[in-house]
């Protein structure tokens, strides 16, 4: 799981320059003076769900939310000469769907779908949205019988009687 969450913020953060601050939610954005660069990224865990599969693998399937948020720099009143700029953390969003929707950790995920954005916050000094991607991959038993991730895809061998 480590090695997805790695993953997903290397490639945001070599894809989407106009991230300042990219780093896992511990919840920087609670605190009144947030320990943050703007815009931000913060990525975490909603949920694994797991289901048996064949030969003792089983079927993870995860729920990966990314909190993007940035603080208010200039007017979006209608006669505020540069308006737009005030819409730029919907250009980050659409570059960061643009870099992670069909992205497959390599060996290790199904492709990231989109599944959920929402505005969860604002106010006076900052905008924050939720997106929401899922993906899905098998684990399976080692040789020691400790669980490890395998490839997005199983194999299923049928045994024969002798």
């Amino acid at each position: 799981m480590k090695h997805i969450f790695l993953n997903i913020q290397d490639r945001i953060a070599n894809q989407v320059p106009a991230l300042r601050y990219i780093d896992k939610n511990w919840g920087q954005l609670n605190i009144p003076q947030p320990p943050v660069q703007w815009p931000c990224c913060l990525i975490d865990l909603d949920n694994i769900d797991y289901s048996q599969a064949a030969d003792r693998c089983r079927l993870a399937e995860a729920s990966i939310s990314l909190t993007v948020a940035d603080h208010h720099t200039v007017r979006s009143s209608a006669k505020a000469p540069s308006k737009s700029d005030a819409y730029d953390i919907l250009d980050i969003i659409t570059a960061i769907i643009e870099t992670l929707e069909g992205y497959r950790v390599p060996d290790t995920t199904q492709a990231l779908t989109r599944t959920r954005l929402q505005k969860t916050y604002s106010d006076q000094s900052y905008d924050i949205y939720t997106l929401t991607f899922t993906t899905a991959w098998i684990e399976q038993p080692n040789e020691e019988g400790q669980t490890v991730q395998a490839s997005p895809s199983i194999n299923v061998r049928l045994r024969l009687p002798d």
